[in-house]
């Protein structure tokens, strides 16, 4: 029979309905210009593609690539530990965690569920061989080429691997992107959409490399860390609104916008607690009357060994420990006329420890978006997570300074022996900080060196402070620290610096003019904890109710999903939503690891659970 392009007639026949079909699926996923390149695709075009692509064979070398993967897979699995946390979610979470190894959970075994993402389709044969190896419920295609999902429409059916995917409780999504900025927005905005069980088992497949795909390879534990962080928990927000609460009876809380813009050029430098401030200290002495020295949290301690008394002092951290730690440098007399700049969550004491003082209402928090609802807000502060060097570099810019020099934010270090200032507290055998350790989490490129170890707090740092660059680029931030790199920073030695002669003590009485005045306000938070607590009473119900672990698993997504639909649901968001996706990602993780045939033993045992625990969440409620 007559031979079409390699086909034969029958083969051909069979090729252009399994191409319609695909292009009829593939319609739903893409606008329209992309999909009319895909359709304009003709079959030499497409056979001609394949054959530079993999030269002869493309079904075997995809197999075998897969092959190969197995043997080494690049995976991350997510799961949270049993400890002594009196938290709620924790509470519950110790509990899984006990119930699920005495069914025989194998942390480190294949999972029986899991996310894959592919970069790169090519020719596709490797995705149905992979789901046939794993149970993958979730696929992720990263593909940007027309040619490439014109290639892989003749060889792979993509409405099998949805109804597959489908099958398993899962789904099949395509992200055609160009930029890795875009790859973090749309699986922020999956993990919003489907669940944060998705990041529980992902295991990441590189078909073939380009830019793109490398960063997303190279960055997989950054990027996954920086999705399962900073969920928050009612217990937090509780803690956080109860602080607020009292704090506004006696500070002013306000946005700060440009307070200080006359200023806008006189230097900053906000001191870190890095392991770099210490061979830059003895320099920032000597130049300390030319520049407003910021000290941050435990930095404090190593500048008053040093003999250098900061004009402003950070504090963001909402537990009593942040006070008690740093307690003997905070109540000093000498530091009594420092200006405090603080989040409104802070402990209250340790706010009121300075007269000076200058309080910002949080981004994403509690007692910010109650007072917004009631009418008494102000423009919140943003990107001042997850450390307090954060909150220095955000308050600095809002209220308008542009000349900013970090000074020991380092972000990371080269020997994790040594992570903070020797001068700090972290190397007090009697402090509490001394029983911190830090482990090499990961790599991250280097400020004045190829690279340097980080950890996934510190690394979430770093990438915050990026994000606030971004958003201000008339800020000038010169980055003396030898840590990590910081993009839109200026790379500079702190001694190359030159500091203009003019005395910031001039400048000094403004501030203290603006910040020793204080007005008090009260919150209200109204009826919000009643309607919380029923919405967890609808949510225990449908628990309940659920047909099966997975369905339990569903229930708590939606649950999530539904409270990010209105703007007023943003304060039960707050309130409820971090608490729940601890306990859903460990029942996922816990299921990915569990033999299929314990699940409904370990189901039985969950939702007695989950019910304690949204009983004692109801409970928790009551009592505010």
């Amino acid at each position: 029979m007559e031979k079409l392009l390699g086909y034969n007639y029958l083969e051909f026949i069979n090729y252009m309905e399994l191409f319609e079909q695909n292009l009829a699926y593939l319609k739903r996923y893409f606008p329209n210009p992309f999909y009319n390149r895909i359709c304009s695709k003709k079959l030499s075009q497409i056979s001609e593609f394949q054959s530079s692509f993999y030269g002869e064979h493309a079904e075997g070398k995809c197999y075998k690539q897969v092959d190969l993967f197995l043997q080494h897979p690049a995976h991350l699995s997510l799961s949270f530990s049993t400890n002594t946390y009196e938290y709620t979610h924790q509470l519950c979470i110790n509990n899984l965690n006990s119930i699920a190894d005495n069914l025989g959970r194998k942390s480190n075994s294949k999972p029986q569920r899991g996310t894959l993402i592919v970069l790169g389709l090519g020719a596709g044969y490797h995705i149905p061989k992979l789901l046939s190896k794993i149970r993958y419920t979730d696929v992720i295609v990263v593909e940007s080429s027309a040619e490439h999902y014109a290639m892989a429409c003749q060889h792979i059916n993509f409405a099998a691997l949805h109804a597959e995917c489908e099958s398993r409780a899962g789904s099949i999504n395509f992200f055609n992107i160009e930029s890795y900025d875009q790859f973090l927005s749309e699986m922020k905005g999956l993990i919003d959409q489907n669940g944060v069980h998705l990041l529980s088992d992902i295991s990441l497949y590189r078909h073939y490399s380009t830019p793109l795909t490398d960063q997303i390879f190279s960055e997989f534990k950054q990027w996954r860390n920086s999705f399962a962080s900073m969920w928050g928990f009612l217990e937090d927000e509780l803690l956080g609104l109860k602080h607020t609460s009292e704090n506004r009876l006696n500070s002013t809380v306000s946005c700060h916008e440009n307070v200080f813009s006359e200023f806008e050029s006189f230097p900053v430098v906000i001191v870190g607690n890095g392991p770099s401030l210490d061979k830059s200290i003895d320099e920032l002495k000597k130049q300390s009357d030319h520049a407003f020295i910021v000290s941050c949290g435990t930095s404090l301690a190593p500048l008053m060994k040093a003999g250098i008394k900061p004009d402003f002092h950070i504090e963001m951290e909402r537990t009593s420990v942040n006070f008690e730690i740093k307690e003997a440098e905070l109540v000093d007399p000498s530091n009594k006329d420092v200006v405090l700049i603080a989040l409104s969550t802070v402990y209250p004491k340790l706010l009121t420890q300075f007269d000076n003082r200058i309080v910002f209402a949080k981004g994403n928090d509690l007692g910010a978006e109650l007072a917004n609802l009631s009418g008494d807000g102000c423009k919140a502060l943003y990107h001042c997570n997850p450390t307090v060097t954060n909150m220095a570099v955000a308050s600095f810019i809002r209220m308008g300074f542009k000349n900013i020099i970090l000074l020991g934010c380092d972000y990371g270090y080269v020997d994790h022996q040594k992570h903070h200032s020797q001068l700090s507290s972290y190397y007090e055998p009697t402090n509490l900080l001394s029983n911190v350790n830090f482990d090499n989490e990961m790599k991250v490129k280097g400020n004045f060196r190829p690279f340097v170890f980080t950890s996934r707090i510190f690394n979430e740092a770093r990438a915050a402070q990026e994000r606030l660059l971004g958003y201000n680029p008339s800020a000038t931030v010169t980055n003396t620290s030898d840590g990590a790199h910081i993009k839109g920073t200026q790379v500079a030695n702190f001694e190359d610096l030159k500091f203009d002669k003019k005395s910031k003590y001039k400048l000094m009485p403004t501030v203290v003019a603006y910040a020793s005045t204080h007005s008090g306000s009260q919150l209200n938070v109204g009826e919000y904890f009643n309607d919380a607590c029923d919405k967890l009473k609808i949510l225990k119900a449908q628990v309940g109710g659920a047909d099966s672990i997975t369905e339990v698993k569903g229930q708590l997504n939606r649950f999530i999903y539904e409270l990010r639909k209105e703007r007023q649901s943003f304060v039960y968001q707050l309130l409820l939503c971090g608490s729940i996706k601890y306990i859903v990602a460990t029942i996922a993780s816990h299921i990915n690891h569990l033999p299929l045939n314990v699940w409904a033993d370990y189901d039985v045992k969950v939702r007695i659970e989950l019910s304690a625990m949204l009983d004692k969440l109801i409970y928790e409620l009551t009592l505010q």
